[in-house]
């Protein structure tokens, strides 16, 4: 071995290979031994075989494999105070993979930033590194569970030097509106509560557990409950899906937590008549609970009245071109189109359609032409809102 050539033989369930490694330096050669072997166990021989080498050429410890597969997202956080163009990072390990924001536009500045991340998450784990870095999430609200009616908004976890951020808590008014989040992980928590606060009207009220919410709920007598959920349970609030109201006459609402787009869409229930789900600002999560800028004093007979009004205005607006795109498709590409709302897989377009995979890769490829959409959720949420 010499200095400047490191390999690794790695010995699981049996089976043992030899890794050659791309870092020069010790303690990187280390830490890219240690990334391997996780992915092995958390992901599987194949995994750690297919990603082996990168067409880069640098490994995950060198800054200069991060400067080209830095991104730019599309929509940004307020309370982060990022400069515009600011980049962000995918970066995978042991089975989980998130885009975290890196908070510059220099790619020196962000490549050495994401370089500094993979370390962290390889030595002290996703727990450790998720509460040193903020993570970009995307927070669905359930609003209704048949049809299917969710907004969703993209926030930055508040965590590390974010997490002294002024979350802008209103002046106490008695008109304002208290709601309630009950969430467990702090940086989501902090997020929710600058999301609330920015909402005229009303005043968050961060719970850490579902172990607090009675105290809490019954000293702020909140208007709203934002659950996280996974939660539910441990409050004893059986969610049978939408807006709920609960004995005390205030409404809960469940959120889900995604990493992305389109784990969001598939979290969404099969199954229902109808599916909307429109993105929304940040600062406007609470949208669709109002009537003329104000909270709606709907009864619980007709809770969803002013929720079902929201999402029946953005339909005039989304109808026209859309149709039209989906009226172009052709036959084959409206089975392809019915079939991935189903959730198939490449492979199971081609059995069903008696098609090559290459074949459903074209037909994809001409739905997002005519669609002039990015990706598959795109597409899927087009052909379910016609």
């Amino acid at each position: 071995m010499k200095a400047e050539s490191w390999s690794i033989k790695i010995l699981h369930q049996g089976r043992r290979h030899t890794f050659s490694l791309g870092a020069t330096v010790r303690q990187d050669a280390a830490i890219e031994a240690k990334a391997i072997y996780e992915t092995i166990v958390a992901e599987g021989w194949d995994s750690a075989l297919s990603t082996e080498k990168n067409p880069a050429g640098f490994p995950k410890t060198d800054p200069r494999f991060w400067k080209e597969n830095l991104l730019v997202r599309c929509y940004r956080f307020p309370a982060a105070e990022e400069p515009e163009k600011s980049f962000a990072a995918r970066i995978g390990h042991a089975g989980s993979a998130y885009f975290l924001p890196l908070g510059t536009a220099s790619q020196d500045a962000a490549s050495r930033m994401a370089c500094r991340i993979y370390r962290a998450v390889v030595n002290q784990g996703w727990a450790v590194a998720c509460t040193l870095f903020p993570r970009e999430l995307f927070v669905a609200f359930e609003w209704s569970a048949n049809p299917i009616m969710w907004t969703y908004t993209t926030v930055h976890t508040l965590v590390g030097r974010m997490a002294q951020i002024d979350t802008g808590a209103p002046p106490a008014q008695p008109q304002l509106h208290n709601v309630v989040i009950v969430e467990t992980e702090p940086g989501l928590r902090r997020a929710l509560t600058w999301c609330v606060n920015h909402q005229p009207g009303f005043c968050a009220v961060p719970c850490e557990s579902p172990e607090n919410f009675a105290q809490i709920a019954a000293a702020h007598k909140p208007r709203l409950v934002l659950i996280n959920r996974s939660l539910p349970e441990r409050l004893g609030i059986d969610f049978s899906g939408g807006l709920t109201v609960l004995p005390s006459g205030a409404f809960a609402l469940a959120y889900s937590v995604s990493v992305d787009g389109d784990h969001m869409f598939a979290s969404t229930p099969g199954g229902a008549d109808g599916y909307m789900l429109k993105r929304i600002p940040p600062a406007n999560i609470l949208d669709p609970m109002l009537e003329s800028g104000k909270l709606s004093k709907a009864a619980a007979e007709d809770r969803l009245a002013p929720v079902t009004t929201f999402f029946k205005g953005l339909l005039p607006a989304r109808a026209g071109g859309r149709s039209e795109a989906l009226a172009k498709l052709t036959k084959r590409e409206n089975e392809v189109m019915m079939l991935l709302s189903q959730g198939c897989l490449d492979k199971e377009i081609s059995t069903a359609m008696g098609i090559s995979v290459w074949t459903v890769h074209g037909h994809i490829k001409k739905i997002f032409e005519r669609l002039e959409v990015r990706t598959r959720t795109e597409a899927v949420i087009c052909h379910l809102e016609k």
